[in-house]
């Protein structure tokens, strides 16, 4: 398939008639579209889409409904007709197909397809397809299930990374895509159709061997199978519904949760902040009450500190008193043994002689001496016990090692600590609930715990799915090992059932190992193409390539041969366009490659590999780019040469552009 000319009327951002024309030289195959974000490449790579299969896609592959492809400029000024004209040719014939919707005459302003009527035509060498087949002519050519693989939108490159993951929704239904592009459901629908004729048969088998009295008991056990079989198919079926219809939900809620994502991570901000703002209010009420606990005896620790000179004083006197105390009992007691001695008239105390007149006199002088050192004593039995009791009373006032005091003190330090950061806490609730203001967070938030939810009931249902194939196949072996008793019995052989059985056996293996067969050749051929345009793609050369899983996902192998589990966003893009390259070069069908945003995760030395790299990827290769991406100054002259035309897309206003071609 090549494309020759595009003609766009009322699509999306394009009011009035566009034309762009392609390429068609076979080395200057490369067109060029230059357009900023919002402008519409998008638009532009849909055009192509709708007027081949009358759809449109957004994010997650969800189609956009048709009053939402009009162009909103002229919609309000009652212009409702949308039509896109695309000219191609294939196999040496060329093509023409043309697609409109116009509103229907007594809708006011259509809100769904049905308001609208749908006119298609097509032209083969210039003569009218009839209308029923042209369906059948563009599956010839491009079938849609395929198409995603020539019309490539960048921004949804990180889908395929699901192919990676083992078992992953989405990684299934790209591999289901991927099938579709290398036409193994070709032999999937044989094998498939083999299977329904296999079930009728058996059916027809149960029926015969009920009538023969020898095999009616495998009869009604094969009948009890397939009446058990009828109702897990049921129930899968139902489950792959139920699937299919969260996931939709899921992916409607992330669309509306990535364009509100903002909001709710202010949302999210408010309530950690409120939070916040509730454990500082608290925290500083503990820190208040305890400095009303701690005031409550914070006049010991005061009075503590103000005593203790008072204290060292009274106790230092004291212990004057105490020293004169001592001395005056010492002196006491010296003097009633001399007074005693005295009056007894006893002999000498340190002598032992009989005490003479001088001796006498001796005693009574020291006595009056003692008597005088003991008047000379500063000791008052009186002052010593006031001291006594003073000191014992001032002893009683105490404080812990750290006080009251320093404990009051840093409780208002961290209050004020607080009361600065709760400041700060406020301020930034004010700014943002001023910001969300005008936005419904708490729609957000129920929508984001809606999106969890869901995601739950998926999982749940995923797990049922499971469980109802491995019953499924369980039961299918066992209406075999049946089938193959009957059909082995003497009574049973002659049966023309059962030859039918067995022949419909047969032909369902042998598509079951073709399919098989067919898998893992296609797989290999797509690992050695992906690999050979990784080696070209990637700047680094310490890869020995790629390796392919069963799911056609692309993993980078390091110089030994070993997997690489983690690798860059640019990594991921070299990886994907690797695996377009790959499935182009082995897909039954050929057609241009168109890409929108293709190069955006890429520094610039992996920008210049691809640039380099995909003109030989197809006949044909657009390229919707903005400025980012490619430098028309710069980035333009790796791939000068093969550039046969350029196109711009000019802003006229918010909600239209303008289509120019670019003259050098």
């Amino acid at each position: 398939m090549k494309l020759d000319k595009l003609v766009i009327n009322n699509f999306m951002p394009y009011k009035g008639s566009h034309t762009v024309e392609f390429p068609q030289h076979e080395t200057q195959n490369v067109m060029l579209l230059f357009g900023d974000n919002m402008r519409g490449k998008t638009s532009f790579l849909n055009s192509i889409r709708w007027g081949l299969y009358g759809i449109a896609v957004g994010r997650h592959l969800r189609t956009i409904p048709w009053h939402n492809l009009v162009n909103r400029n002229a919609a309000s000024e009652g212009d409702w007709t949308m039509s896109v004209s695309l000219i191609f040719s294939h196999l040496g014939a060329s093509y023409e197909i043309n697609r409109i919707i116009q509103k229907h005459d007594n809708v006011v302003r259509p809100g769904a397809d049905a308001d609208f009527t749908e006119i298609v035509g097509m032209k083969k060498d210039g003569k009218p397809v009839i209308a029923d087949r042209i369906v059948f002519e563009i599956n010839q050519i491009i079938p849609q299930e395929i198409s995603r693989f020539f019309l490539f939108d960048g921004e949804f490159l990180q889908e395929y990374e699901n192919l990676v993951i083992e078992k992953s929704v989405q990684g299934e239904k790209i591999k289901g895509h991927i099938e579709q592009a290398l036409g193994v459901p070709a032999l999937i629908n044989a094998r498939d159709e083999m299977g329904k004729l296999l079930k009728d048969a058996r059916s027809e088998q149960q029926r015969e061997a009920q009538k023969n009295q020898i095999l009616r008991g495998h009869a009604q056990s094969l009948k009890s199978l397939q009446e058990r079989l009828a109702s897990l198919e049921s129930d899968l079926s139902g489950l792959k519904k139920q699937e299919e219809t969260y996931q939709e939900e899921i992916a409607e809620l992330d669309d509306y949760l990535r364009n509100t994502e903002t909001f709710l991570r202010k949302q999210l901000d408010i309530e950690r902040l409120t939070q916040e703002r509730k454990d500082l209010d608290r925290q500083i009420q503990n820190y208040e009450d305890n400095t009303l606990e701690l005031l409550k005896s914070a006049w010991q620790d005061v009075l503590f500190r103000s005593i203790q000179p008072i204290a060292n004083e009274c106790r230092e006197k004291l212990k004057v008193q105490q020293t004169a105390s001592q001395e005056s009992l010492r002196l006491k007691v010296k003097l009633d043994e001399r007074q005693k001695a005295l009056e007894e008239n006893k002999p000498c105390p340190t002598c032992g002689q009989n005490l003479s007149v001088q001796s006498r006199q001796h005693l009574e002088d020291e006595i009056q001496r003692l008597k005088t050192q003991l008047r000379e004593q500063n000791f008052d039995q009186k002052t010593m016990n006031d001291l006594s009791k003073r000191l014992e009373d001032l002893e009683n006032i105490r404080s812990d090692g750290d006080g009251e005091v320093s404990r009051i003190i840093r409780n208002q330090s961290l209050v004020t600590r607080d009361t600065v950061e709760l400041l700060r806490v406020n301020s930034e609730l004010d700014d943002l609930e001023k910001e969300i203001a005008d936005h419904d967070t708490k729609e957000m938030m129920r929508r984001r715990n809606k999106k969890v939810r869901w995601e739950k009931n998926l999982i749940l249902v995923q797990r049922n799915i499971q469980e109802r194939e491995s019953e499924i196949t369980k039961n299918q072996g066992k209406q075999q090992h049946i089938s193959q008793v009957i059909t082995k019995s003497h009574s049973g052989r002659g049966l023309r059932s059962s030859r039918r059985v067995t022949l419909y056996e047969q032909l369902q293996a042998v598509f079951s190992q073709g399919i098989a067969r067919l898998r893992d050749q296609l797989r290999e051929q797509v690992e050695r193409h992906a690999s050979g345009a990784f080696k070209k793609l990637i700047a680094e050369h310490t890869y020995s390539g790629l390796q392919i899983n069963k799911n056609y996902g692309l993993s980078i192998l390091d110089q030994k041969g070993e997997v690489l589990n983690e690798r860059s966003a640019g990594a991921e893009q070299i990886v994907a366009l690797s695996l377009i390259d790959g499935l182009n070069r082995t897909a039954r069908k050929t057609g241009p490659i168109i890409m929108d945003t293709p190069l955006s995760r890429l520094d610039p030395k992996h920008r210049t590999n691809v640039l380099r790299y995909l003109p030989d990827m197809a006949d044909q290769v657009i390229l919707l780019v903005h400025e980012g991406e490619i430098d028309p100054k710069t980035d333009i002259q790796q791939i000068a040469e093969r550039i046969g035309a350029r196109y711009k897309l000019q802003r006229v206003s918010a909600t239209e552009s303008r289509i120019e071609k670019v003259i050098s």
